[in-house]
């Protein structure tokens, strides 16, 4: 039986890792994908956002987001429930649905002031959440909205916990 793939996406400490890990664990048999560390396989030649945004960054995550397209395909196809969570494009979670094949791709969102708290109570990053706080600002609003916009599922967990998220996501079976 064909495994199920879950793509969470959505603004910088909305909930997504803690999210993915709780999903993750739901299933007998599950895999967790993570682009950032597939990005982190360049040895030489890695291209940073932080170093700004060129053409090499540009294509070194739609690589990125290729590999684990094809890593969830594999993986679902032997029967494990795969889950990603990256704060990704429309446009680079097309990509990965080009690979992956039917995914349930759900953005979180939460209202600014709970996402910015989130963000600046995160310690699980090897940065300072603070840095990042601007992405939190631009992208609350914008990444909903435009993931609305292309179709897929926006869920509000604002006032929900980890636990309720899961469940809204199990529920929400559409997949794309």
């Amino acid at each position: 039986m064909k495994g199920e793939i879950y793509f969470l996406t959505g603004a910088p400490g909305v909930g997504k890792t803690t999210t993915a890990e709780v999903l993750a664990s739901h299933f007998d048999r599950s895999l967790m994908l993570d682009v950032d560390e597939f990005r982190k396989f360049v040895v030489k030649g890695r291209s940073e956002p932080s170093e700004g945004w060129s053409e090499e960054t540009t294509l070194q995550f739609h690589l990125a987001h290729v590999a684990v397209g094809k890593v969830a395909h594999l993986y679902a196809e032997a029967g494990f429930a795969v889950v990603i969570a990256h704060c990704s494009s429309v446009e680079s979670v097309q990509t990965f649905l080009e690979y992956a094949g039917p995914s349930h791709v759900i953005c979180l969102r939460a209202e600014m002031e709970s996402n910015l708290t989130r963000n600046r109570e995160r310690q699980n990053k090897s940065f300072d959440p603070l840095d990042i706080e601007h992405f939190v600002l631009s992208l609350g609003e914008t990444m909903p909205r435009q993931y609305s916009d292309a179709g897929f599922v926006v869920l509000d967990n604002t006032k929900l916990t980890i636990s309720e998220t899961v469940q809204q996501i199990l529920l929400s079976k559409t997949s794309i």
